[in-house]
């Protein structure tokens, strides 16, 4: 039976694909589409170990889940820090004993203007979004190399890094570099039977986004003229965040895990 969260859901539950007796990793999973995932996941089966900033947020997905019925472990953990990210990854197989799916879901958005970009602004926001994800993904890859089963390592990219806009200069070059970090990847670690895939949505609307969209120029400038066109958001929707917690869902069932 489905686990059911009382959050909106706009996409039916029969559509899910079975994650039973996996393990996955979601980073930034306490908030927005991290949060999603992690229970689109759980409904799925899979076993969740989630990454963020803050302790109550953690707590509260992980309560979330006991009740549905789930398991769920909260990390708490900035990947931006490569001792952070080992240490997710160490927790998991500490208490499940492996790592089946990695999500690199974690990321710092937010908008400046070249011309006003300090060096910690752009620090945080690459170092989050394109060095912790590198990390959390060799980290999670060498388990999974060692354990010998394959696995999934799935990247949450954005269509800013392919659709460049203004304001974005540290997001963009990030998720840019990230889609060529997946590239690489796929390619190197597919001797291992590990599928590196990158999942590349548009504008989602989750808290960090509304909070965005609280400045006009961000919506005129930034927002609007990229959004993906799926057939909801030629009607002029953003595309909810479970929505596409249920895209990495599928991406995991790609090719099979077995040995």
């Amino acid at each position: 039976m489905a686990l059911m969260f009382s959050i909106p859901d706009p996409e039916p539950m029969d559509g899910i694909l079975s994650l039973k007796g996996q393990c996955a990793v979601v980073t930034g999973g306490s908030r927005g589409l991290g949060e999603a995932i992690v229970k689109r996941f759980v409904e799925a089966g899979a076993t969740v170990v989630l990454t963020g900033r803050g302790l109550e947020a953690l707590q509260r997905v992980e309560a979330q889940v006991a009740e549905a019925g789930g398991t769920a472990l909260g990390v708490q953990a900035d990947v931006s820090r490569i001792e952070d990210s080992e240490k997710v990854i160490n927790k998991a197989l500490e208490r499940f004993g492996k790592i089946d799916i990695l999500v690199n879901n974690a990321a710092v958005y937010q908008g400046c203007m070249s011309l006003e970009m300090t060096e910690a602004f752009w620090d945080e926001t690459v170092d989050t979004d394109l060095k912790g994800a590198f990390f959390a993904a060799q980290f999670a890859a060498k388990a999974m190399v060692e354990a010998g089963s394959g696995g999934r390592i799935i990247n949450l990219l954005s269509v800013d890094a392919f659709k460049i806009s203004g304001f974005l200069p540290a997001y963009t070059a990030a998720k840019a570099g990230l889609w060529a970090i997946t590239q690489s990847l796929a390619k190197e670690l597919a001797q291992y039977r590990i599928l590196v895939n990158a999942v590349c949505p548009g504008a989602i609307l989750t808290t960090e986004r509304i909070a965005a969209m609280s400045t006009g120029k961000m919506v005129d400038q930034q927002i609007a003229p990229f959004a993906v066109k799926t057939r909801e958001m030629m009607m002029g929707k953003f595309k909810a965040a479970l929505e596409s917690g249920g895209l990495a869902n599928r991406m995991t069932n790609m090719m099979p895990l077995g040995r």
